[in-house]
């Protein structure tokens, strides 16, 4: 296949990966956010759920409205709530429930007519709608009473009507701030539930309240909230059923009488022997019962009921209960779909994990043959024009390998597993060292690349300097990319100092084609550009700045652009680093020629992949060591048990993934073998996750190093085997 075809197709491949991961990303967010609504649904339903509890309890309609502002409160911190109830001429606002707003507040609004400006809440009730005046000091409606809640530090009030069953005003829910402020998205959500279960539970004790005088509206209350009363009589087994309850249990919709038998046969067959015994226990020891099970009406639907209740005694005695009993079956339903999301929430990021974990693995084991090949041609003297293309393809493969490790960074900070390195490093050092690596990009360009190292800059401080770099080098190459004449300038500066740190001013400024106001917070989003013909254009993936920004605020620190359209740009992150002392500084390693090992070894290679044994073999014999091809995990175990009757092997190279038993497996067998097993066993392998590494040395390895593998990381890799320890010979006597 032609050269130039290798190259086009690793491109592809880039994009092709790009654009499913960015497609997962998409479904895992959506799935987030139908989990966070679904949560805050939930806990409404709660409070629902607790006023219901203090209705069956029998708690006054003061003591209803309380929990339900302290309720909404909990939900929602910021906020100050409050309940005002209409009067019976539907023309002036009755202290309802305060919340946690001031007495001496809700002393004054008590008795306020309503009308069409009448702050929020008089308001709300005249109109019979929602009003939110999002900075009370400028809103009209507050005109002649705003006063009031600024004296009291109130400058904002979103309130909604309360209505009753047939849409009613009976009051009004508001909700105060402190600070003028807008509804966020599900804000006004929140309180219209909350003016949903102050109207329902309005209604409700209004009509217990008028039980005996009213049995009409009490029905009607009970039908229109799906809940219904009851009373058990214990010694004749009768139960004396609401029409609320009637109609739940789907027997009617008026009250009747029917018996403990009837009601025992509407429970669904699975939960009768728990309903049982729930009863048996609150009538044993005298006590209040709840409990929720399933029932099954006459037209063989599925209804989830909560039924709470207590018993009463006579003369020291039960003799019956008494309770209500509310349909659940929304609850119910939501609560199931609030798990189904969760689920797929979790099974979309282990998909994705899982997707990159495999394309990572399935790209990194060509890409290492590739790259590998690649180093042995041109260290094989090519001509002039074959060094040329072979370096076109090197550069592709290092491409793509470079948006591999795009990618994975991003998953890792996305799922909170990408950890920095605390280790001491010179700053100037590090700025021209990313000055040093991209200058011959640059020149071929025709741009000068210059320094501006601050005479402040500590000669040391402590932080992770290949990160740092990483962000440099992006920057960098971003600058070089978008700048087609004149310069790029890499300047690091101290901008405070602290008593133990530093913070200090990365930046890499250019004279390129700039970036428009108005697209200046999208380029920093994973997958964006400027625009689609930047993408035509420059080329790339969007990844870089997203990566960069990432970074940067896991350092605690923050990025900054400064930009022109046509003049160029300038970005700079700050971040704090504590000051180590000047010797502690390691030094930059000068990048050095593969050379010879020091020593022969006896390698064991456990490849199962004919490219990468090829590539491996031909750069570990070209370091002067012997080596043994072993293409599966159990023909590598049984190549070190036989090496026991030869010569030993001195190290065990270990794929991960092979047909057979994987390396993991391999290697914990062969470390079964006894003192034979106990040499060097080192996973070379296309899986490139932290876990990964974890996953190896748990299997009994020493080292881990992932593919693409260079010559230089093998060599390095190889330079810890340490030689085996000579037994002294016992001198003759």
């Amino acid at each position: 296949m032609p050269l130039f075809l290798v190259a086009s197709a690793l491109a592809i491949l880039a994009v092709v990966c790009a654009l499913v991961w960015r497609r997962m990303g998409q479904r895992l967010e959506e799935c987030q956010r139908e989990r966070a609504a679904l949560e805050v649904s939930s806990k409404v339903l709660e409070e629902e759920r607790r006023v219901l509890e203090l209705v069956a309890k029998g708690a006054s309609l003061q003591e209803v409205l309380d929990a339900l502002t302290h309720g909404i409160e909990r939900l929602a911190p910021e906020c100050l709530c409050s309940i005002l109830l209409l009067d019976e001429d539907k023309k002036r606002l009755l202290r309802g429930s305060g919340g946690s707003l001031p007495e001496e507040y809700m002393g004054i609004a008590h008795g306020l007519p309503i009308g069409p400006n009448m702050g929020s809440c008089g308001t709300a009730a005249y109109l019979n709608e929602t009003v939110v005046a999002e900075d009370i000091a400028t809103d009209h409606r507050w005109a002649t009473a705003k006063d009031l809640p600024l004296g009291f530090g109130l400058q904002a009030c979103w309130s909604v009507p309360i209505r009753d069953s047939s849409g009613g005003v009976v009051g009004t829910f508001g909700m105060y701030h402190r600070q003028p402020a807008s509804p966020r998205q599900g804000d006004l959500r929140l309180v219209e539930a909350a003016a949903l279960l102050a109207g329902n539970a309005i209604e409700r004790l209004s009509a217990e309240k008028r039980l005996q005088e009213n049995a009409e509206r009490t029905e009607m209350a009970e039908q229109a909230a799906a809940f219904g009363v009851w009373d058990l009589d214990l010694a004749s087994g009768v139960m004396n059923a609401s029409a609320g309850l009637s109609a739940l249990l789907g027997t009617g919709r008026t009250a009747r009488r029917m018996t403990l038998a009837d009601f025992r046969d509407l429970i669904h067959p699975s939960d009768r022997d728990f309903v049982h015994e729930t009863m048996n226990r609150a009538v044993a020891d005298g006590d209040r019962f709840e409990v929720e099970f399933r029932v099954t009406p006459a037209d063989g639907t599925i209804r989830w009921v909560r039924a709470q209740g207590r018993v009463e005694l006579e003369e020291g005695k039960v003799r019956r209960a008494i309770g209500a009993t509310i349909d659940i079956t929304a609850h119910k339903q939501m609560l199931a779909v609030l798990e189904q999301a969760l689920e797929s929430a979790e099974a979309a990021a282990r998909a994705k994990s899982e997707f990159l974990a495999n394309m990572s693995h399935e790209i990194r084991t060509p890409m290492n043959g590739i790259i590998g090949t690649i180093g042995l041609l041109l260290d094989s003297n090519p001509n002039a024009e074959q060094r040329e293309q072979l370096e076109t393809i090197q550069q592709c493969g290092d491409a793509l390998l470079y948006l591999i490790n795009d990618i994975l960074d991003l998953s890792k900070m996305e799922a909170g597993k990408l950890n920095l390195e605390r280790a001491s490093f010179n700053p100037a050092a590090l700025a021209a060292d990313a000055q040093r690596i991209i200058a011959p990009q640059a020149a071929i360009r025709g741009l000068e690349v210059h320094t501006r190292i601050d005479s402040h800059v500590p000669p040391a401080v402590t932080g992770d300097s290949l990160r740092l770099k990483q962000v440099l080098l992006n920057l960098l190459s971003n600058a070089v990319k978008f700048t087609e004449r004149g310069s790029i300038t890499v300047g690091v500066s101290v901008t405070r100092r602290l008593a133990d740190s530093i913070e200090l001013e990365f930046s890499v400024a250019d004279t390129g084609i700039g970036i428009p106001a108005e697209v200046r917070q999208k380029i920093f989003e994973p997958f964006s550009q400027a625009d689609s013909s930047t993408t035509r254009r420059y080329g790339g993936t969007g990844l870089g700045l997203a990566i960069c920004r990432r970074l940067v605020a896991l350092m605690n620190g923050r990025m900054e652009l400064d930009s022109e359209p046509g003049r160029g740009s300038t970005f700079r992150f700050l971040v704090t680093l504590p000051v180590a002392s000047a010797s502690a500084a390691a030094a930059p390693a000068p990048p050095r020629r593969v050379r010879a090992a020091a020593r022969s070894l006896h390698i064991l290679l456990a490849e199962d992949n004919y490219v990468n044994q090829t590539v491996a073999v031909a750069m570990l014999k070209r370091m002067g060591h012997s080596v043994d091809v072993a293409c599966g995990g159990r023909e590598a175990v049984e190549a070190v048990r036989k090496s026991a009757d030869n010569s030993s092997y001195d190290v065990v190279l270990m794929d991960c993934q092979m047909p057979d038993i994987d390396g993991y497996a391999a290697a914990r067998a062969i470390r079964a073998l006894g003192p034979i097993g106990a040499l060097p066993i080192f996973a070379m392998t296309a899986n490139a996750f932290p876990e990964d590494r974890q996953r190896c040395l748990d299997a009994g390895m020493d080292d881990y190093v992932a593919k693409p593998v260079s010559s230089e990381q093998l060599l390095n890799l190889l330079e810890k085997v340490t030689p085996p320890a000579v037994e002294p010979v016992a001198s003759a006597t």
